[in-house]
């Protein structure tokens, strides 16, 4: 994988592989402003925050990519349930 060659290591965390869309489309998550265009089946940002059996309990989704949620809401919600 490009990733761990890049010579900065392993990242320690599994990524997502997802070329047919399944994923975001159980989570909701396709764009429809790209609908039928090449680029079908891209996401809208989303930040997901799970506990450890998995269960999401925080989640931000956008439908603008430039509009993210700070380090400060992420952090209060890992706060709320630790």
């Amino acid at each position: 994988m490009k990733i761990a060659k890049d010579g900065r290591g392993e990242l320690g965390f599994p990524l997502l592989f997802d070329p047919r869309a399944e994923t975001i489309d159980r989570y909701g998550l396709r764009d429809p402003e790209y609908a039928h265009q090449d680029l079908d089946g891209v996401p809208r940002p989303a930040v997901f925050v799970l506990d450890r059996e998995g269960k999401v309990r925080w989640s931000k989704i956008e439908s603008d990519y430039r509009e993210r949620p700070t380090t400060e809401e992420v952090a209060a919600a890992l706060d709320a349930f630790e």
